[in-house]
């Protein structure tokens, strides 16, 4: 090959090994078989490529140059020198020499570098002299890293190979202590960059958490200390266990088998697995992985979801067995530990646990097998003591979760001592105590029905975290409240928790309420049935079961109905207390555990505004079970209350100004909704309308939210109108509330007073004076037929375009649900489709285009998919929609009108 040819051979070359790799990927070979042909492939290019250049230069085959010159040896570092090849990986060489690189030794890695690079072959290099290599482990800590996985390529190999047994020696000869704490600062400071967790939606399979680069630091730790990163050779040496060594080499190997199929089907070095990418490279490992038929997800997410499953599991091997090594490989072997007896209740010593620097170690592991429930009891004494599990008793505990669960099982003491660290509110450790029970094992081997659950992922833009960490999460903050940590943000679930004198069916449903994911569609049933069989076998009483298979299976209702029903209804209040059996206890279990999952879904995810309307529920309901009979009556009062105080309000202030007709002639529900100070200013908008519209913005103090007046003729598309004008002017839409009244004197048509809760679409953005002016003007225009809505609403479209088009998960076919027996007066509409820009609108353009009249909706977002609910009527009848072709009709309408992402529009979807 000469220098003029070798770049287009290279390239061939290059293609027909990439070729190989993915066909390898296809057939199922394993990551890590597949790597180490790539690498020999990219061996052979470079090896003769090297040689030839070398021999051009004057070199001889030993790396000798002519008279009397420098020596010269190729190697290959980092990933290439592991032999972890990934198809569009950085080619990395170091060019060694026995002296200070002169012009020739230069210009020899110009030579090899130059066709690398005209064959697109990202190579980066170094030209060192042996002295300043074997100094590297003092300053350049990445390229200190690189050599330790150096391997000789071409030139003189006596020279490489002694040079490498220098290096290593080097390595091991300084403090480990000193280089595992650099390695330690560079991951810290690695992952920040990153994603300081293994939980983010779109992780980075090399750099972050969990990544190759983590399971190279372990390696390189160990290493540095024991002489070898490799697992099965730490495992005859005693530094890991046979299950760790073989969990740890299988992690490696899938790791890189994610990685190559990741450069494959981007076709180039890509390491971030973004959700497209997700989507092409699911299918490719988990063929054989499909949705359910009766599964109205995307056929894609359960072979998504098996993947982020592996990769979770994967990444939590790779991150807990790397700073175990990193640990162990830290750790002074001449160093005496300090030993310190524990005093346990009664003033006696623990016969099991000691604290041996600082940490809980046990005395005797067979006492793990003798009493297995000692394992949990170990907990109880950290979380006594405020004292971390030491890292050995840790490594015994991991090993006998899975060899002696069965025994585990059995053992009569197992589930009081967990339920006792399970419910102890002094778990304040980070992560909890709890959470180390889930990493150590322990939770699947005292409930194998944990296990499905462990690292699984759901595939959307809703759930951050996996089913079982969302799970300890929940816990965690149940504890939080009980410590009174969020006494000023959340006073009402604080004040109810202490309240609560039944701790375990609480804390035990709120770590079960998601079981059920790991069996399909509905969870929350067959969660039910699961955790009511756990419990039994807990030991729990009969009432205990029944009332943990209830918070269970009810766990997602009461958020549902919180944010998609009316909660000023009377007979929606009824359902509730009659679904929580008219019991108090029931009432506020069930709120504690529905606030505690919607916190911890997610960062931000509990909302002033969900919180606001999950309080709301939990008050009026439990307002209405300590006093049944007058809920209706009480409505009424305070409706026929609230008009005379607003009468007296406006004879005080304006005199004899006579809005008395103006009062009878709204309904009776608006004034049970509505505060008379906000009805004050409502009535006084009303009365002061002199133009097509009037509208204010009244601030909600301590809120994310303002509340947004608008006066209209009550014309037929009106909300359809409204919402398109507020959605041209960036805002977004959380509740919106419709009253009518008949034409007032010298009008033709009704009136209409809507209502709407509303934030800016951009989080933290402020609606101003500006925005308040634009919608003032805008929704004028559109209601004198100035300005047709639909283009105001393209206009907006065309700019929110490029943001839609961002990378995202697909989202669940539209599902379109009507409902007759929710409520008494309206048909409610439940539609729940992608979270695409102008949805609120086009669903209320559809439904006027059926004919009917919207009097409630409430809107709920999660992330990239909404639920929206309408309360409706028929247009032209008054009542109900029970015809049940009609009902198809509507359904087809809306259905037709909202494709997810998968389909092309039918129509104009806006």
């Amino acid at each position: 090959m000469t220098a003029f040819d070798a770049g287009d051979a290279i390239g061939t070359a290059l293609k027909e090994a990439r070729a190989r790799a993915a066909r390898s990927l296809d057939e199922g070979a394993g990551g890590i078989a597949i790597a180490h042909r790539l690498t020999d492939d990219i061996d052979e290019i470079v090896t003769r490529l090297s040689n030839d250049c070398l021999a051009a230069a004057g070199y001889d085959g030993d790396g000798q140059a002519s008279e009397g010159g420098s020596r010269v040896a190729v190697l290959a570092t980092g990933g290439f020198g592991r032999r972890e090849f990934a198809p569009y990986s950085d080619l990395d060489l170091i060019f060694l020499f026995d002296k200070e690189p002169d012009e020739r030794g230069q210009k020899l890695a110009e030579q090899i570098l130059h066709p690398l690079w005209d064959a697109r072959l990202d190579a980066g290099h170094a030209a060192r002299s042996l002295r300043e290599a074997l100094e590297l482990p003092d300053s350049d800590l990445t390229a200190a890293t690189a050599l330790l996985d150096a391997r000789f390529l071409a030139g003189d190999s006596l020279m490489a190979g002694d040079f490498l047994r220098q290096y290593h020696a080097k390595v091991a000869g300084t403090s480990p202590g000193s280089f595992v704490a650099r390695l330690q600062d560079e991951q810290q400071k690695r992952h920040s960059r990153f994603g300081d967790t293994i939980f983010l939606l779109e992780p980075d399979v090399k750099s972050g958490p969990g990544g190759v680069r983590d399971l190279c630091a372990g390696r390189w730790a160990a290493s540095a200390r024991f002489g070898s990163g490799e697992p099965f050779a730490l495992r005859e040496m005693k530094h890991m266990s046979p299950r760790q060594a073989l969990a740890f080499e299988t992690a490696r190997d899938w790791l890189l088998k994610l990685r190559i199929a990741l450069h494959l089907e981007a076709g180039r070095r890509q390491d971030q697995l973004r959700f497209d990418l997700q989507a092409k490279v699911a299918p490719r490992l988990y063929p054989h992985v499909v949705v359910d038929s009766s599964d109205s997800r995307s056929e894609l997410a359960p072979a998504v979801e098996a993947l982020m499953h592996d990769f979770q599991r994967h990444a939590r091997t790779i991150a807990r067995e790397t700073t175990r090594l990193m640990l162990h490989a830290a750790a002074d072997p001449e160093r005496q530990a300090q030993h310190r007896r524990i005093v346990v209740r009664g003033g006696d010593f623990d016969a099991h646990f000691v604290e041996r620097d600082g940490a809980l170690e046990v005395v005797d592991p067979e006492i793990f097998v003798r009493r297995p429930s000692e394992m949990f009891r170990l907990f109880e004494v950290a979380i006594d003591r405020n004292l971390p599990v030491g890292l050995v008793t840790s490594d015994i505990i991991a090993e006998l979760s899975v060899s002696e669960a069965e025994r585990l099982r059995q053992d009569p003491d197992s589930a009081p001592r967990f339920f006792s660290v399970l419910t102890d509110v002094r778990d304040a450790a980070r992560p909890s105590r709890l959470e180390q029970l889930n990493d150590l094992g322990l939770i699947a081997a005292l409930m194998p029905e944990w296990e499905p659950i462990m690292g699984r992922v759901q595939y959307d833009l809703y759930h951050v975290y996996t089913v079982d960490q969302h799970s300890l999460y929940t816990v965690a903050l149940l504890k939080t409240l009980a410590r009174g940590e969020h006494q000023k943000t959340y006073p009402w679930p604080t004040e109810e928790i202490r309240q609560q004198k039944r701790l375990i069916p609480l804390y035990l449903s709120a770590l079960l309420h998601d079981v059920g994911k790991g069996e399909g569609k509905n969870h929350a049933a067959n969660g039910a049935l699961t955790a009511a069989a756990i419990a039994a076998r807990l030991g729990l009483t009969s009432e205990d079961v029944k009332r943990v298979g209830y918070l269970v299976r009810e766990h997602l209702t009461m958020g549902h109905w919180s944010q998609r029903r009316d909660l000023d209804d009377p007979h929606l209040i009824d359902l509730f207390g009659k679904l929580c059996f008219g019991e108090e206890d029931r009432l506020r279990e069930l709120f504690l555990l529905t606030f505690a999952d919607l916190y911890c879904v997610g960062p931000g995810n509990l909302t002033t505004w969900k919180n606001e309307l999950l309080r709301e529920l939990f008050q009026r309901t439990r307002a209405h079970l300590r006093n049944p009979d007058t809920l209706t009556t009480k409505l009424r009062e305070t409706a026929r209350r609230h008009r005379r105080q607003i009468s007296e309000r406006f004879r005080e202030e304006d005199g004899d100004a006579d809005v008395e007709l103006l009062l009878t002639s709204l309904p009776d529900r608006y004034f049970a909704e509505t505060p008379v100070a906000r009805s004050v200013r409502h009535i006084r908008l009303v009365s002061d309308r002199q133009g097509p519209c009037a509208l204010e913005v009244i601030p909600q103090r301590g809120l994310d939210y303002v509340e947004l007046v608008v006066v209209a003729d009550d014309v037929p598309g009106l909300l359809a109108k409204i919402t398109g004008v507020l959605f041209a002017n960036k805002l977004d839409i959380l509740d919106a509330a419709i009253y009518s009244r008949p034409a007032p004197q010298g009008r033709e048509r009704g009136e209409a007073l809507d209502i709407f809760s509303v934030k800016h679409a951009t989080p933290g953005a402020a609606i101003d004076e500006a925005r308040i002016t634009s919608i003032r003007r805008d929704m004028a225009a559109v209601l004198e037929g100035k300005v047709a809505i639909e283009s105001l609403v393209a206009s907006r479209l065309a700019a929110a375009g490029s943001l839609f088009a961002r990378s995202k998960p697909e989202v669940p076919r539209t599902e379109v649900q009507i409902d007759n027996e929710i409520s008494r007066e309206f048909t409610v509409v439940d539609v729940f489709a992608e979270n695409r820009p102008g949805v609120l609108y086009t669903i209320a353009h559809v439904l006027f285009e059926q004919g009917l009249d919207i009097h409630r909706s409430k809107v709920a977002v999660e992330a990239d998919r909404v639920a929206d609910v309408f309360y409706v009527r028929d247009g032209q009848g008054g009542g109900k929609v029970v015809d049940e072709d009609r009902i198809m009709a509507i359904r087809d309408a809306l259905q037709s009108a909202l494709p997810d992402s998968r389909q092309k529009p039918s129509r104009a979807a806006v």
